[in-house]
């Protein structure tokens, strides 16, 4: 049994559409650990989150070992979907600052996992100090890299180019990022998508994976200076795309723990999230599920 550990923010989400409105909780780490408690791993979730919503934590699944990392308050995020596009999301956030330090990651014994899942949702969750420590380690880091994009207007959720990300790049070996923070993460203009990966990689992850919702997703291997084009899997209905490409990032995350073939990773991912995009909330389905809608594309 693989043992991830999962790093990051939750959050208290409230999700629009046009003819809709409910709260729920969020953040990386919540979608993450259903993916994994799902197919039975071994999970420990260092998350942080405020004093006053303690109660955010009982939605895990009960067999992850959760580990606390109190702050003052809990990141806040409106998520807007106006149409039947899931990648269409107008976002709004109200962001707390609880940074997970090297402190707090000292307490764990990281050699003790087989990957360590890091997912901030703002430049502030885990500073480069702390993704150096665990990188030291020795153990491979899959990176959620969207909040180091992520910037604040206000309420207003902007991207921009990340700052130093060379410095953080070297600490990841699988970066994870939809399309259209691809199109900002290094601030350069007119590169192609397969410029971008291929780009990216050379700063120290050996895969780079790309996702962009209903067109699939794309990844490089520097280790097989090869690029894969995974299809998305369509889903019987969209009922929510919120935390899909958390879900995409640990089933990647997951099935790498088994096989070497990056192909085979995005598929397997790619079905999963298919599932997850069909039902509210994380996704709680298992491996019997996705080996059977797998064997209907692949006879």
């Amino acid at each position: 049994m693989a043992k991830f550990l999962i790093v990051g923010p939750v959050t208290c989400d409230t999700i629009l559409t046009s003819g809709s409105k409910h709260q729920k909780i969020g953040g990386p780490v919540y979608y993450q650990a259903s993916v994994l408690s799902a197919f039975k791993s071994d999970v420990t979730a260092a998350v942080a989150v405020g004093m006053d919503d303690s109660d955010l934590l009982k939605n895990f699944p009960s067999d992850i070992e959760l580990l606390p990392l109190w702050g003052d308050e809990t990141m806040e995020f409106e998520n807007f979907y106006p149409d039947d596009d899931p990648n269409h999301r107008i976002q709004r956030a109200c962001i707390s600052r609880n940074p997970i330090q090297t402190s707090h990651i000292r307490r764990i014994d990281i050699s003790d996992f087989d990957a360590v899942l890091v997912s901030p949702l703002s430049p502030y969750d885990v500073p480069l100090e702390t993704l150096k420590y665990i990188s030291k380690t020795g153990v491979p880091v899959y990176l959620g890299a969207q909040g180091y994009l992520r910037h604040f207007k206000g309420y207003e959720v902007v991207l921009k180019p990340w700052k130093g990300y060379k410095d953080f790049l070297r600490c990841v070996d699988f970066l994870f990022l939809d399309e259209v923070e691809a199109g900002v993460i290094l601030g350069e203009l007119q590169l192609s998508l397969d410029e971008t990966l291929q780009d990216i990689s050379k700063y120290g992850p050996k895969e780079v994976i790309i996702t962009r919702g209903s067109r699939g997703s794309v990844i490089y291997s520097q280790d097989l200076d090869r690029i894969y084009r995974i299809a998305a899997f369509p889903p019987k209905e969209t009922a929510d795309p919120t935390g899909l490409g958390d879900t995409y990032l640990a089933a990647y995350a997951f099935r790498r723990q088994g096989v070497s073939d990056p192909q085979e990773c995005g598929i397997f991912a790619s079905i999963v999230a298919s599932f997850k995009l069909e039902k509210k909330g994380a996704f709680n389905g298992n491996l019997q599920q996705i080996q059977e809608k797998r064997s209907k594309y692949f006879l």
